[in-house]
């Protein structure tokens, strides 16, 4: 019996993560900048600070910072706000620099500009610690099957891949855009493939001539699977796959 009873409070732990992982929100601000170390040393020596506060306060669940690896399209910058739901998300996020610094933010002689914003939920996630993310966008053509297809058939093989750092990947999610939405979108969701390096994150674009790059993932997929198969949503594969490194945090 004791052991039945540690099995069903193990199951209802794991479970209660699981929700509090899925109802996570995220809102990126993509960001440009003309002086790269100006931008870094204002948000490192200010805005961690004020961030920080709002975190202590519970305005936010966290927020960082993540720089593009090699600057391509619009922006150079992702500054992420997490939050636990979407009740904290749309309610005071209790950002106060003057409380959190003892400065007033028109005191501070540093602009950027916001290339867009977007609002995405947290489907599933394999938590880790990571450095380096890989960020695989997507439009799918039917989002309710590539989101089963995630959940169901990757989420469970990624599981095990993570704790076995195949091929130096550290953690995992799945995240679906809110906001803003229609068809004008170019991307719908993305795929986070977390690394603790840059060398770890470059090898996964590394498919050298003659090597099979996927033969690795076989074992694990049949290992959780056998011989099922399922079929994804994405006929042309991913449609832009960025690496970011992270260069702030709240705790």
């Amino acid at each position: 019996h004791k052991s039945i009873k540690m099995k069903k409070l193990l199951f209802t732990i794991v479970f209660a993560i699981t929700i509090s992982t899925q109802a996570q929100i995220h809102h990126y601000f993509y960001v440009d900048v003309e002086d790269d170390q100006k931008f870094e040393e204002v948000f490192k020596d200010y805005w961690l600070k004020v961030a920080q506060e709002a975190a202590d306060n519970g305005g936010i669940q966290g927020w960082s910072v993540w720089k593009k690896q090699r600057k391509t399209n619009n922006y150079k910058y992702i500054v992420l706000f997490n939050f636990k739901d979407m009740e904290q998300y749309t309610n005071d996020w209790g950002f106060d620099a003057l409380k959190a610094t003892g400065v007033p933010y028109k005191h501070i002689d540093f602009e950027w500009n916001v290339f867009r914003e977007d609002t995405y939920r947290v489907v599933t996630a394999v938590p880790g610690t990571y450095n380096f993310v890989v960020v695989n966008y997507a439009k799918p053509d039917d989002m309710n099957k590539q989101l089963k297809f995630e959940v169901e058939f990757i989420a469970p093989v990624m599981k095990k891949m993570v704790a076995n750092k195949f091929r130096g990947q550290t953690g995992w999610n799945v995240q679906q855009k809110i906001y803003p939405s229609g068809s004008e979108e170019k991307f719908t969701m993305f795929v986070v493939d977390g690394y603790a390096t840059m060398a770890d994150a470059m090898k996964s674009f590394d498919t050298e001539y003659g090597k099979d790059y996927y033969a690795g993932w076989i074992p694990y997929f049949k290992k959780v699977h056998g011989e099922k198969t399922m079929e994804n949503s994405l006929p042309n594969g991913f449609g832009y796959r960025p690496i970011y490194k992270r260069i702030l945090k709240t705790n």
